[in-house]
């Protein structure tokens, strides 16, 4: 991976989107943007981004949440080179309405897991019922921690279909273990362990100890938060050496050298990990993945880094 090319199309892809959003939007949301579209690996075009905005503009009411800084940040998600701006909007909010029915609120983050679901309409009560049910159960493992924040995770684990009590119990397990060893108890904790149970939905105590390995090592080389601990759940279940360990770090240190993250160190951790997980699970650098899985994986480690990025503006997914 060259580092200096990926940095380059960062720069480049955040300079497009400023020169659209001018001073009208805030920068993280500038750079949640700019990120989005390096991650995607699609080029940031103005007049296919201004059709979905409008598009968005016209399908939300007055007390819809597609509103502020979450407008240009769901525009980027939509903006697509194979529906019209129309339908992309349309196949949403067809989606998020859904996903109400079955008793999730109204908020930025059922669109963020409407976004999550499959394009096949015949598929969406089905996604939306395991969904909730796998929320519920979590919510009954903690009430206070689970939100709406919680959603799109409930919507990519539910698609493995497994038994949602066991797999919430698995999560509260591994979420006692993990503080006691040092990870705050907090969202982020219950966020690292979901991700413990996205491949598999027994208990492994070599992914607890691999966990505390790596909170101790990358915390001493990068400015590791709370927030990052989801990535640490992403390296443990993709089975990532000590050698893409230090790979990572390195990457990471460059990119907070750079223009863009210099006054976001925070989140060029957050960025250079998206990027560089995505390359691994490309290139094949880990094995044992069904194709269903990579897919799976992949889409959680888009939707984690772009979370992390976007949950730092003042109140875009608020």
């Amino acid at each position: 991976m060259d580092w200096e090319t990926v940095e380059s199309e960062m720069e480049w892809t955040h300079k497009k989107v400023t020169s659209l959003a001018g001073w009208s939007v805030e920068e993280k949301t500038v750079l949640t943007i700019a990120v989005y579209y390096v991650l995607s690996q699609k080029d940031f075009n103005s007049e296919s981004f201004l059709r979905t905005m409008d598009a968005l503009k016209n399908r939300s009411g007055w007390f819809s949440p597609v509103k502020g800084d979450f407008l240009p940040m769901l525009t980027s998600f939509l903006d697509s080179s194979t529906l019209s701006a129309d339908d992309a909007v349309k196949l949403l909010f067809t989606k998020q309405q859904t996903i109400r029915k079955t008793g999730f609120k109204n908020s930025v983050h059922s669109y963020l897991a409407a976004l999550l679901m499959t394009s096949d309409p015949a598929t969406f009560k089905a996604e939306a019922k395991q969904a909730k049910r796998l929320y519920d159960a979590m919510k009954k493992q903690h009430f206070l921690l689970t939100s709406d924040e919680d959603y799109s995770y409930a919507m990519l684990l539910g698609k493995a279909n497994n038994d949602p009590v066991e797999q919430a119990s698995l999560m509260r397990r591994y979420f006692d273990e993990l503080n006691k060893i040092g990870f705050k108890s907090g969202n982020e904790l219950q966020w690292l362990t979901q991700v413990l149970t996205m491949d598999c939905c027994s208990y492994k105590k070599e992914r607890v100890i691999r966990a505390e390995q790596l909170l101790s090592h990358i915390r001493k080389r990068v400015n590791l938060k709370p927030m990052h601990y989801p990535v640490i759940g992403f390296l443990a279940i993709l089975g990532c050496e000590d050698n893409l360990v230090e790979e990572l770090i390195g990457f990471s240190n460059f990119i907070a050298k750079g223009e863009l993250f210099k006054w976001h160190k925070t989140l060029a951790f957050s960025f250079a990990s998206g990027y560089f997980l995505q390359q691994v699970i490309e290139n094949n650098e880990v094995l044992g993945l069904s194709e269903e899985l990579n897919v799976l994986i992949q889409q959680a480690i888009m939707s984690e880094t772009i979370a992390t990025i976007a949950s730092t503006t003042t109140s875009a997914l608020s």
